[in-house]
């Protein structure tokens, strides 16, 4: 058991493992864009499809908890190894680990650490020294940003379902529970914020006699009845009415066009007959923007199969007679077509982004100006020492503290106990 057990952990807890894999999916991206201009939702089609590319995204949070959990013991590894309680020191844990052939007294190595700035400890068989602030809290806020991040994203691509719908004024919110409450308003205004430069705003009613109203922006977006709340783009609901004098029977129906901004343009289709409306809104004299103010002017092209009949403006409210023919706009609303998206992966990528934030912030002072240095002699037998080395930065600086106290180490040793072998790490 043993014998499997350890090349699955040494995948696991090895650095090349996140790498090797996120190569692999930016070829199969690669491979993809050849075929598609979308290639990022093809892949992650491809991927839930997939139980090997499904194994090997899960093979990066497993990678990443298993180097958390590998740095974490190679911290506390040192700190007993820095305290005295162990004269075990493995090899990797420090950068530099040379035995020297001799055994003296520490008390002149550590009056000149002291002299240095460095800290020490003396025991009775061992020497440390250090300065500086450890990184470890820094790269384990890292590792676990890299955790959250991709168990959102395996979260995501295994539960992530999304709905798209109207939302529209006056209307109960098309959520997917069905029983979201009613569209008050929607408010197009000047944003107050430094990023965006207007604000929109959807106010829903509560669902039942008790609840506090629910305000939709642009972002972030809000959980509302288990699914995020993300508006995509702005149009209006309108009830068109229209007759000629070959339909009779005339033609009524609510319709939810996208027609913003001013301009764009949308078809209506009059069912049973040879009759087509493009309908866009038209721009404001007074150049003010039509979805804030409420004052809408709709531009009309009435066509017959291939032939256009009749072009001009309507405001809403009224309506257009000519020859027969008559199109009317009785009521008007603002619209939002929005994704309800449940996806229960995003509170981990937002745990992701603010570790990573933490991490760097910590890191970036630490590494600058506190750079964590570390020096650990260990008495190995009657005539021998291990002398081992880690430096986080600066570390020509600190390998010239190293080298000259391991000149004061070769001075002491006799002929016969020369150095034994330098193992890098």
């Amino acid at each position: 058991m043993k014998r499997l057990l350890r090349p699955v952990w040494a995948v696991l807890s090895s650095r090349v493992t996140s790498p090797l894999v996120i190569g692999i999916f930016l070829l199969v991206y690669i491979g993809i864009a050849f075929f598609t201009e979308d290639a990022v939702t093809a892949l992650m089609d491809l991927t839930r499809q997939s139980v090997v590319l499904v194994f090997l995204l899960a093979l990066l949070p497993l990678n990443s908890a298993g180097r958390i959990v590998t740095e974490t013991g190679r911290f506390i590894q040192r700190r007993r190894a820095f305290s005295g309680e162990t004269a075990d020191v493995p090899t990797g844990l420090f950068d530099e680990t040379i035995e020297v052939g001799v055994s003296p007294a520490f008390a002149d190595l550590r009056e000149r650490f002291d002299t240095l700035g460095y800290k020490t400890r003396q025991t009775d068989h061992s020497l440390g020294a250090w300065r500086g602030i450890s990184m470890f809290p820094a790269r384990l806020l890292f590792l676990s940003s890299m955790f959250c991040l991709f168990v959102g994203i395996l979260i995501s691509l295994a539960t992530r379902a999304s709905y798209r719908g109207p939302v529209v004024e006056g209307v109960p919110l098309p959520s997917p529970s069905g029983k979201g409450g009613v569209v008050e308003r929607i408010r197009l205004e000047k944003s107050t914020g430094s990023i965006l430069s207007r604000e929109l705003i959807m106010e829903v009613a509560p669902t039942g006699r008790t609840g506090a109203r629910t305000t939709f922006g642009i972002y972030p977006p809000t959980l509302y009845q288990g699914s995020f709340v993300y508006p995509r783009y702005l149009g209006i609901a309108l009830v068109v009415q229209f007759s000629a004098p070959d339909l009779p029977s005339g033609y009524e129906n609510q319709a939810v066009l996208n027609i913003y901004p001013p301009g764009k343009e949308a078809a209506l289709e009059i069912p049973d007959s040879p009759y087509r409306l493009m309908l866009s809104l038209a721009e404001s004299d007074d150049g003010s923007d039509p979805y804030v103010t409420g004052r809408m002017v709709f531009t009309f092209k009435l066509l017959k199969d291939k032939d256009v009949l009749f072009t001009g403006n309507v405001p809403g409210g009224e309506e257009f007679t000519r020859d027969g023919f008559r199109l009317a706009f009785p009521d008007f609303r603002r619209m939002v077509i929005t994704d309800f998206i449940q996806d229960y992966g995003v509170f981990f990528i937002w745990t992701a982004a603010i570790l990573l934030g933490v991490s760097i912030v910590f890191w970036l002072p630490v590494r600058l100006l506190f750079p964590r240095r570390e020096l650990l002699f260990i008495r190995q037998g009657a005539d021998m020492i291990r002398a081992c080395s880690r430096a986080e930065g600066r570390e020509r600086r600190h390998d010239g503290v190293f080298n000259e106290a391991l000149d004061l180490l070769e001075a002491r040793a006799p002929e016969s106990q020369p150095f034994r072998e330098r193992h890098p790490v």
